[in-house]
């Protein structure tokens, strides 16, 4: 998964009170609480489908009550905000809301998080990405930067253990309750980790068009602003923070949606 993040209004900010507490400041100033509204959107969406391809005509209306109950925004906001506030207790987060808070880092902020809506729409994601093909004849500055962004964040590699990290953790929910019965704990991981390449290709291809679609609108010299923040201890800091959050969340929430498909799919094993 990439970083997903958004803004507020500027007057919503000059009204914020002057002792209001650093780290929800900069949550509120990324709209993290959206950002988590999308994903477990997407997350629910994704789910319901589960039921067609691996315990068809079971779940019903059980099924739909399950899934709702795990993706239940609230309570995941709380929990990225769980994770991600210890992780950030050793920095110094006055450089990033300044940031932040700041038109630049407005800008950006709103861009981000209107790509990331806009790429639920699988259309819109395949467009970009037939963008991104030529993108290095035909914007290669902003190219550039995407590459510079990706590469200092270490945003494919970051995605893609995340991405094993959840897929596992759905396997062993699900073996848990009962699923893959015939494979042990290590198989599972082995079969996790088999098509590392295609995945890889995949995350770097959404990767890509995402931020080529989020950060066209910028002028070169706002986009190396934010490269400049995230070359910074604190820039890197906020990083770490937010894919060890959400790390951790789709973690969790695989796991619960495996223990929940997994009692299905050891009824239908029956």
């Amino acid at each position: 998964m990439t970083r997903v993040v958004g803004a507020l209004f500027a007057a919503c900010l000059l009204a914020a009170p002057a002792a209001a507490d650093p780290f929800e400041r900069l949550m509120t100033a990324m709209k993290m609480d959206d950002a988590v509204d999308i994903l477990v959107e997407e997350g629910r969406l994704s789910a319901l489908e589960l039921e067609d391809s691996m315990f068809p005509g079971r779940g019903g209306d059980v099924w739909v009550d399950e899934v709702a109950r795990i993706y239940a925004p609230a309570p995941r906001r709380a929990e990225l905000r769980a994770v991600m506030e210890p992780l950030l207790a050793e920095t110094d987060l006055d450089p990033l809301l300044a940031f932040m808070e700041s038109e630049i880092g407005q800008r950006i902020m709103t861009l981000e998080i209107s790509a990331r809506r806009a790429f639920m729409d699988p259309d819109m994601e395949a467009l970009a990405n037939d963008a991104f093909t030529d993108a290095e004849e035909t914007r290669p500055r902003l190219y550039e930067q995407v590459i510079a962004f990706t590469e200092v964040n270490e945003l494919v590699e970051a995605n893609v253990e995340g991405a094993f990290r959840s897929n596992a953790a759905f396997a062993f929910g699900a073996h848990e309750a009962g699923a893959f019965a015939e494979l042990t704990v290590d198989e599972l991981i082995t079969q996790m980790w088999a098509g590392e390449d295609v995945v890889r290709a995949d995350i770097e291809s959404w990767l890509f068009a995402y931020q080529m679609t989020a950060y066209a609108p910028l002028e070169a010299e706002e986009l190396a602003a934010y490269i400049a923040l995230s070359e910074t201890e604190e820039g890197q800091a906020l990083n770490a923070a937010i894919m060890g959050g959400f790390d951790a969340l789709f973690a969790d929430l695989s796991y619960d949606l495996g223990l929940a498909a997994g009692r299905f799919m050891a009824q239908q094993d029956l």
